[in-house]
């Protein structure tokens, strides 16, 4: 069997759009009959999701699986590094998480370890698909990484991939990116395409300036996207949730937040604005306590700016309250962590609003899950996932959810509890917490916006270009 063909789209910086450009290729090139593959040898993102075999990928990757149909895989995103801060990340490595490691440790592992992992995975999947749509990481001509950059241009030359360059107009001196990343890039010559993102305006303006970068460096403009505004696509990273629109929700917004997709119904109806101080809790009807990269320091932000005492007098004047995962253990009432995993002290105390306890195991749980419940006399049932290393040890509540692993959470009153991500993705919990009940399904929405975003983006690709670069065939 012939080999598949490697598109990898990189970007002149983070933000570029990279993560929407390649989620839209995998649609195009799919819709065209083609089997076709996502791929991100390295993630850097607080965005994770569960797949169905219970491995840890990014969000990310699993929307670019959404939208080229195929079932999400620790494969699709072989290594994610999730930041705690003071320079260490949590390194997950083929779905599993391999504990805490500082820049140094991670950086070793990534140049000897992660590079044998990411040529082992991405061969794998080349020799079952026809075409895989990588995405590279940050910036690909981050001169001081190039020994550990396993997501960029050593990957399109040891696969001899075809290199697609995405630059944000927005961002302002954008000719000069492009040619300065392909200048400096460790193997400038896989990047044979370049995209102008993110255009505001009329595009001809930018024609000599195209004519100039082709001229010197070789490359050709595979198209110009214009500014997409209203689009409601999950966010990859905190970058992509900094805007809050305002309303009655309230999102305790804490400096170790993770799982912000956990907010994307709420982003999608416009219905919330973010808490960090007590001030900002005024004219708020619902708290969310989203989850946690570190409980104890969250709580004690909680406690330093009001936030503390102010759930407590939300929750004593019988306003709603749901929290989920790490904000769920903040309800609680104790917290143990004989291990250490978390916790410097070892055990702390939780707020008391929920009569429950926890406790961190050695072992991350990573699963699917399945649930139903009812909630304002409203039956509902759907699909979610956890990612946690905390479980509940004691819970005296009436439990939220049954599962197909048993009964889950806790709720007392206006205040939930739950380990289950994306549980606001169900409509009677979003009219429970918001007053307004979305007149469409999650899901369908979500599928709705990547077809509309894969049709804007292919109606302004260069149609010869995009044909050669799916013909297999290198520019000389």
């Amino acid at each position: 069997m012939k080999a598949g063909k490697l598109i990898h789209v990189m970007g002149t910086g983070s933000n570029a759009g990279k993560s929407t450009i390649a989620m839209a290729l995998c649609r195009i090139i799919s819709q065209k009959g083609y089997s076709v593959s996502p791929f991100k040898a390295m993630n850097m993102s607080l965005n994770s999701i569960s797949t169905g075999e219970g491995d840890e990928i990014s969000r990310a990757q699993w929307l670019q699986a959404k939208a080229c149909g195929v079932e999400p895989s620790w494969r699709i995103n072989p290594i994610l590094l999730k930041p705690e801060g003071k320079g260490s990340s949590q390194i997950i490595a083929k779905g599993k998480s391999l504990g805490k490691m500082g820049i140094a440790e991670y950086g070793n592992f990534l140049a000897e370890e992660g590079r044998n992992i990411v040529a082992e995975t991405l061969g794998g999947l080349l020799s079952e698909y026809e075409y895989v749509i990588a995405e590279g990481s940050g910036s690909c001509a981050e001169i001081n990484l190039y020994d550990r950059d396993i997501s960029n241009t050593w990957m399109t030359d040891k696969f001899s991939g075809t290199g697609i360059l995405v630059v944000n107009i927005e961002n302002g001196g954008s000719f000069a990116s492009i040619y300065g990343t392909k200048t400096l890039a460790q193997f400038g010559e896989t990047l044979e395409y370049f995209i102008i993102n993110n255009m505001r305006g009329d595009s001809k303006m930018l024609s000599k300036g195209i004519e100039f970068i082709e001229n010197y460096t070789g490359m050709k403009c595979l198209g110009i996207i214009p500014h997409m505004d209203g689009i409601k696509l999950p966010g990859e990273d905190s970058m992509n949730y900094g805007h809050s629109p305002g309303g009655n929700v309230g999102i305790i917004r804490y400096p170790q937040f993770e799982n912000y997709s956990d907010l994307d119904p709420l982003r999608f109806i416009g219905n919330f604005r973010y808490i960090t101080t007590k001030e900002d809790m005024a004219g708020i009807d619902s708290i969310i306590l989203p989850g946690s990269k570190n409980v104890e320091s969250d709580l004690k932000f909680m406690k330093s700016t009001g936030i503390w005492d102010s759930v407590i007098s939300h929750h004593l004047a019988g306003k709603k309250i749901i929290g989920i995962c790490g904000g769920y253990q903040m309800l609680s009432c104790e917290i143990d962590d004989p291990h250490q995993i978390q916790l410097k002290s070892g055990h702390i105390s939780g707020m008391g609003i929920l009569d429950c306890d926890f406790e961190y195991r050695i072992h991350k749980t990573v699963r699917p899950v399945e649930y139903e419940g009812s909630i304002n006399n409203a039956h509902f049932k759907g699909k979610g996932y956890e990612i946690r290393f905390g479980n509940v040890r004691r819970n005296a509540e009436t439990a939220f959810l049954k599962t197909n692993i048993g009964e889950e959470g806790s709720m007392k009153g206006n205040a939930i509890g739950t380990n289950v991500h994306g549980i606001l993705e169900e409509n009677a919990i979003m009219e429970w917490l918001t007053g307004i009940r979305p007149d469409k399904q999650y899901d369908e929405i979500l599928m709705e916006n990547i077809i509309l975003v894969s049709d804007i983006i292919s109606a302004n690709l260069n149609i010869e270009h995009f044909s050669h670069i799916l013909n297999g065939h290198r520019d000389s």
